[in-house]
């Protein structure tokens, strides 16, 4: 196995672990703090966001009165956002870039309603700011948001399964 190959395939785990980690923290977050609860409760009916790093692990979820909800990994989003290769979502996944800048860099596709994905990503910000220590947190975000709930018990969330 070539080191590039074996880099490319650390980042696909990395990625796939950072996203079951990240739709964790989002689904308990979202009975948890009030900002992403009204995210998701405003949620069109019927409507899924699909979040995808080539060859690893990615996640739909659609938004309901009571949260987020994960869906079966092979559920089409209404709007997908599609990462162009694993270490552009490395990158944004393990801090070293924001959302904004790897959207502003053409590091992501996004395919559908921008209005529809606009929420998913205020959430996604603000997931950060719990699951980032501030000082990177500082870095990635415009403002860093206030915490509703105690950080240790959103990693407890995503080592307990999301709820």
């Amino acid at each position: 196995m070539s080191q590039r190959t074996l880099k490319t395939g650390l980042q696909q785990a990395t990625c796939t672990l950072v996203a079951e980690c990240l739709v964790r923290a989002l689904q308990y977050l979202s009975t948890a703090d009030s900002q992403i609860r009204a995210e998701a409760h405003a949620w069109p009916s019927g409507k899924t966001l699909r979040l995808e790093v080539p060859g690893a692990g990615g996640f739909t979820v659609t938004g309901t009165p009571w949260g987020f909800k994960k869906l079966d990994k092979e559920t089409p989003g209404d709007v997908t956002i599609r990462f162009k290769s694993p270490s552009d979502a490395f990158r944004v996944f393990t801090g070293q870039m924001g959302v904004a800048q790897a959207y502003a860099q053409h590091k992501f596709v996004l395919r559908g309603d921008m209005a529809l994905a606009m929420p998913f990503v205020r959430c996604v910000d603000i997931t950060e700011g719990y699951l980032f220590p501030d000082l990177l947190a500082k870095r990635l975000l415009k403002r860093l948001p206030e915490k509703e709930v105690s950080t240790a018990r959103v990693y407890g969330s995503i080592l307990l399964g999301g709820r």
